[in-house]
């Protein structure tokens, strides 16, 4: 039987109130017993950006459901620090709260876009990848014998650093690190020496994207890394 435009419309209200009633109690269930945030007020604009790369890195692409409850962990993050970091993100459409438990993001094709502008996009004959204000990291990953470019500024005598040295860079420098920085850099540098043998362009140019964000903020102990990647290259 055909339904009418009313009862169409009458239908799409109530999906739209049941909605609307879900997401406030979920929102009331998550501050449920907030602790206290512990995340001091000058570190939030760094750790929102962060927070929001770890997401779009996990997810891979827009609409997946990533779950970053051992992520807020492993940052020393409590749920209302959580809340307060992704706020943002959240507020402006990038980020989407997904299912009914604490912890579950997905990325909205807005925040998908940001991501590849800010910090990754293609051209030329290897993968640009933006890190901070006048930072990059060029990947020519067309052989297995690709090297990575670091520095600022498109500059043709950028040094040469073989993937393997970068590898190994990042985990000697990770076992004096703080935990949260060790924890990344083996991460990286495991994906990095993964994604170097599987030949993909992508995944590489991604990868090296991230050390040179993990780079930008990182404390004094990735002093090998930082030989092989200095700033002023």
């Amino acid at each position: 039987m055909d339904l009418s435009l009313g009862t169409v419309v009458v239908i799409g209200l109530l999906c739209w109130a049941v909605r609307g009633l879900f997401v406030w109690l979920r929102g009331v269930a998550h501050r449920f017993r907030l602790p206290r945030p512990s995340l001091a007020p000058g570190r939030l604009e760094m750790c929102q950006g962060q927070a929001f790369r770890e997401v779009c890195r996990r997810a891979r692409n827009p609409g997946t459901r990533v779950v970053m409850t051992s992520y807020f962990a492993e940052q020393g993050w409590n749920r209302a620090d959580a809340m307060l970091i992704l706020a943002e993100p959240l507020k402006h459409g990038l980020l989407k709260v997904s299912g009914w438990r604490f912890g579950r993001y997905g990325v909205t094709r807005k925040g998908w876009t940001e991501y590849e502008t800010k910090f990754i996009w293609t051209g030329g004959e290897g993968v640009n990848i933006s890190a901070a204000s006048g930072g990059f990291l060029v990947a020519n990953v067309n052989s297995p014998q690709a090297v990575a470019h670091g520095g600022h500024g498109n500059r043709a005598n950028a040094p040469d650093v073989p993937h393997q040295r970068l590898i190994d860079a990042l985990r000697t420098d990770a076992a004096a690190a703080p935990s949260d920085e060790a924890v990344r850099a083996r991460e990286y540098a495991d994906d990095l020496d993964s994604a170097v043998e599987a030949q993909d362009a992508d995944r590489t140019a991604r990868v090296l994207g991230r050390i040179n964000a993990l780079l930008t903020t990182a404390t004094a102990a990735f002093t090998l890394t930082r030989e092989l990647l200095p700033p002023g290259s």
